[in-house]
């Protein structure tokens, strides 16, 4: 929307300040280790920070309230990123980790439902 900054680091904390008096709005809690990355869906509703703690939390930017606890990764969580799927009343999550996987966190956007299972690709190492 342009009236947030997001931030999230080695404190464990994501903060949401205000991008027109920098005061800081709201601190969410509940990561173990460092924040890696922070990605906002694109109606700026979620917001999903992953970290070193190989867990990916999801909250309600309106109500500031946790919606999913997100466990698929055996490493650090390396990049996230919502996208759309036009056609279908559904969403994803897309999640990449240092073990080598990506997942696709599939989601509901009108009640905000995370499947807690996600597709999983894993990369798989070159024949020596």
């Amino acid at each position: 929307s342009g009236t947030r900054i997001f931030t999230g680091a080695d404190d464990c904390l994501l903060k949401i300040w205000s991008s027109l008096d920098g005061r800081l709005m709201a601190t969410q809690r509940g990561h173990q280790s460092e924040i890696a990355d922070i990605a906002v869906d694109l109606e700026n509703r979620l917001i999903a920070s992953g970290g070193c703690d190989k867990v990916i939390r999801v909250w309600d930017l309106q109500t500031r309230a946790p919606i999913a606890v997100l466990l698929g990764h055996s490493g650090v969580i390396t990049s996230l990123q919502f996208c759309p799927y036009p056609g279908r009343n559904v969403r994803y999550l897309a999640s990449t980790g240092a073990d080598g996987n990506v997942c696709f966190w599939e989601y509901s956007p009108k009640i905000f439902t995370f499947c807690p299972t996600p597709t999983k690709f894993i990369e798989r190492g070159k024949p020596e």
